[in-house]
């Protein structure tokens, strides 16, 4: 972060030295060349940008002298400013990458937690209303840096890829909670992370009716089946009325 701080400082100070060198240009050219402060102004933002004179050009032997010490002075300024946003920028892709690299770490010093596969609705408000420590796993890149900024431990990447839950720590996890959108990856997730973890509570969500048992039949705890928890509710709703 301080890094960061620093280059924020940085870019503060460029944009004030650019402003201070616009300034020293308006106050020269009103002076030696006897312009108006607008066209004083423009002569500098000319001067600096070396785009050339093609309507105005220094007329009196003082501006002209005064324009060899000012271009450096300009020049300057602009290599300051450039060499402060490429350093703002660079630091800010270094703070990003430690961040993802130390998140990686506490991963794997975590015991006993809780794996998310899925941060989509359903998945979110697990996390969200659950006391568990979760660790989530999200293909989904939008969805993954969702779960960061909400302030989860977060994996980019496949569930039914070993390396990927080894990556959340399936093997020291003590629960997985699956609630993948296609059934066929929630059947493969669970044979994948049983291999990694036989003893490890599997949660599962099933999004058609029928793919339950077999659901159960790969190796989870608990299933809940949407289709049939909505209609269920319905139906409870319609007798109650």
């Amino acid at each position: 972060m301080r890094g960061l701080h620093r280059s924020f400082k940085h870019l503060f100070l460029a944009v004030a030295y650019i402003l201070f060198v616009l300034a020293v240009g308006t106050v020269g050219y009103t002076h030696f060349e006897n312009l108006q402060p607008l066209d004083a102004l423009y002569f500098s933002v000319v001067t600096l940008s070396t785009i050339g004179y093609g309507d105005i050009s220094p007329q009196t032997y003082a501006g002209k002298v005064f324009t060899i010490f000012f271009i450096p002075l300009g020049v300057s300024a602009f290599m300051y400013t450039f060499g402060a946003v490429s350093m703002a920028i660079f630091e800010g892709e270094i703070m990003e990458v430690l961040k993802l690299e130390q998140n990686k770490q506490d991963i794997s010093k975590l015991m006993g937690h809780t794996i998310l596969c899925g941060y989509g609705e359903v998945g979110e408000y697990v996390a969200k209303n659950t006391g568990k420590t979760i660790v989530a796993v999200e293909n989904n890149e939008e969805r993954y840096k969702k779960a960061l900024k909400d302030g989860y431990y977060a994996i980019l990447g496949d569930s039914t890829n070993s390396d990927v839950l080894k990556e959340a720590g399936a093997e020291n996890a003590s629960s997985i909670v699956i609630a993948l959108a296609e059934d066929p990856k929630t059947v493969f997730t669970i044979l994948t992370v049983k291999d990694l973890n036989p003893t490890i509570k599997v949660y599962a969500r099933a999004n058609r009716r029928g793919v339950s048992n077999k659901i159960r039949t790969a190796g989870a705890d608990y299933v809940v089946c949407l289709p049939e928890i909505g209609g269920k509710e319905l139906i409870n709703a319609i007798e109650h009325m």
